[in-house]
């Protein structure tokens, strides 16, 4: 069976990107069928694998509108075993016209469910806001990940994108889980960025944080090159936390479902205050 995952923050500058498409990597790295959705008008994690956006006749806006199959649309990568459904700036057109529009929501999901099966991992890469492009991610998938820099500021953006989650859960998709924190930018010798960690793992449970990810120069070079961290720096730091990442992932798939038919939510460990 396959896993469907969001990376989602509402909070830019997080390592969102950074993280789906290095955790992605590293799965495919490990022998894993991987897919990236790229859901952001800014094409990040797209240019994260080279793929130019003179290249992309079709995006996954023409995907979820139904022009064209997912399967015509997916772009291989230099990584084995890895492909990408490309995003580009039209998205930006897609999520205006029709953001209010809530059968929009289900095209993604409905329309790439006829590759899932080739696929052991699909993740979202999803933008820096709540509005549709999110929303159809958080439809579609299973888990929810979120990389939350580790900073106080960022705590406020983590809490919205989980009340988020919950609606979604509650009007779309039952099964949607937040499964966990990524914590980002961390630095070692920040007692602050420490402190906060540890304060948020004993309020919301350890199991709850992943290994974190460390400030490494690396990370911000990469994209530029059009590589992943384990192209650029494969004996690096910042390779090594991305692998924890993802290991921890491959090791944890969701809880079961509940007696009752719904997956545990962590809304009460959440709350705000």
């Amino acid at each position: 069976m396959n896993r469907t995952i969001a990376f989602t923050n509402r909070k830019g500058g997080c390592g969102k990107t950074t993280t789906t498409v290095n955790v992605a990597a590293a799965l495919a790295h490990m022998g894993k069928t991987t897919l990236v959705v790229d859901l952001d008008p800014q094409a990040h994690a797209t240019m994260s694998f080279g793929i130019e956006q003179g290249r992309i006749r079709y995006d996954v806006g023409s995907v979820a509108r139904g022009q064209v199959e997912a399967r015509d649309v997916l772009k291989d990568t230099y990584v084995p075993r890895l492909r990408v459904l490309p995003s580009s700036r039209r998205l930006s057109d897609f999520e205006r016209r029709f953001g209010n529009s809530m059968e929009a929501r289900f095209w993604l999901s409905e329309r790439i469910r006829p590759i899932l099966p080739d696929f052991d991992f699909v993740c979202f890469d999803t933008p820096p806001t709540t509005q549709l492009l999110t929303l159809s991610a958080l439809v579609a998938a299973r888990e929810a990940f979120i990389p939350m820099q580790a900073h106080f500021l960022a705590v406020e953006g983590m809490i919205e994108i989980v009340e988020l989650v919950e609606q979604v859960r509650t009007h779309h998709n039952p099964r949607l889980e937040v499964c966990g924190i990524i914590p980002t930018f961390l630095e070692p010798e920040s007692e602050h960025s420490r402190q906060l960690v540890r304060e948020l793992s004993e309020r919301l449970g350890e199991q709850v944080f992943l290994p974190p990810v460390h400030t490494n120069h690396a990370l911000a070079e990469a994209p530029g090159f059009g590589r992943t961290i384990f192209q650029h720096e494969l004996r690096g730091d910042a390779a090594l936390d991305y692998y924890r990442v993802a290991q921890y992932i491959l090791k944890h798939p969701p809880r079961g479902e509940r007696s009752d038919g719904r997956v545990g939510t962590a809304r009460g460990r959440f709350q705000r205050g």
